[in-house]
């Protein structure tokens, strides 16, 4: 077995590698971009820095191994995309994680890395090398062939745009995965939109929806909810709203959405809306320094 550092000319067979792997339950790991092209994009991005940021565990011309670490150098903050090992999983993980951490610690004070608790080899290595599991979020999934439209029209939804930035700023959580402006301009891409809750001319709730595979499958990625303002319908209405647009004008075939153990609340909301428990994912981190223990799974 050789490791080395994840070169472009690599690129296509590692992506191609990478795809067909997450797509296997028992290999699943989160933040790995879900369509074979925006892999090769999100592992090109590793390829274009000093430090190396990912690496190839080889057995001959054959892959049996990845790990990359998507930088957040702002926050000190790294993923992982990865451990991926096909085959002495154990050896091959422990080997990659050898190289790796030694980027991890010099540049980021935590290291995160989330999956499904089929992922055995995964759980296991983040359990040996003292990562705490700071939050556990189910995966609920709606299918068109089961989602009943409502008959509220919706009539103060609007969509939003990016001279909405600052009122949506003052809804979007600032540990959220993407920023505000990240998520507007995302939503400029085809098959992703927000729209928002007006009420009295104030922005009272918004929703994110992304479309993960064209005529497929869609993500809501964020429905947030001006606190003074909760259980009164805003988010019932916008997640209506979204889920007639996925299935009746983009033609998804199911949109799915993450929501924490803990949140009770929200997890009944959707499931009155048609949706059902698809996966739960378990999301690790390891700190050089002391963090929040407030922290959201992304």
């Amino acid at each position: 077995m050789q490791i080395r550092e994840l070169e472009v000319r690599e690129l296509h067979k590692v992506a191609e590698w990478l795809f067909q792997m997450n797509e296997q339950d028992h290999h699943y790991v989160a933040w790995l971009a879900s369509d074979q092209n925006e892999i090769f994009e999100q592992i090109w991005t590793l390829t274009q820095f000093k430090e190396p940021l990912a690496y190839v565990a080889w057995e001959g011309n054959e892959i049996i191994g990845f790990m990359g670490l998507l930088p957040f150098f702002e926050q000190k903050l790294c993923r992982l995309l990865g451990p991926f090992a096909l085959e002495n999983q154990e050896e091959v993980i422990e080997r990659l994680w050898e190289k790796a951490s030694l980027t991890a610690q010099l540049h980021f004070d935590v290291v995160k890395v989330a999956c499904f608790a089929k992922n055995e080899a995964l759980v296991t290595f983040a359990q040996h090398h003292d990562f705490e599991l700071y939050n556990v979020e189910k995966t609920l999934a709606v299918h068109h062939t089961s989602y009943t439209p409502t008959k509220d029209k919706g009539q103060k939804v609007v969509d939003l745009h990016l001279e909405d930035y600052s009122n949506l700023h003052r809804l979007h959580p600032t540990a959220a995965y993407y920023t505000t402006d990240e998520m507007l301009h995302l939503a400029q891409k085809e098959g992703n939109h927000i729209w928002g809750y007006m009420e009295d001319g104030e922005l009272i709730g918004y929703l994110y929806l992304e479309t993960i595979s064209p005529d497929e499958e869609g993500e809501i990625c964020f429905v947030n909810v001006l606190p003074s303002k909760r259980s009164a319908g805003v988010g019932t209405t916008l997640m209506n709203h979204a889920l007639q647009y996925a299935f009746f004008a983009l033609h998804l075939d199911v949109v799915t959405i993450s929501v924490r153990t803990q949140n009770k609340q929200a997890e009944e909301l959707y499931k009155q809306l048609g949706f059902t428990e698809s996966h739960t994912i378990y999301a690790f981190q390891k700190s050089w320094k002391p963090v929040s223990s407030s922290s959201h799974l992304h």
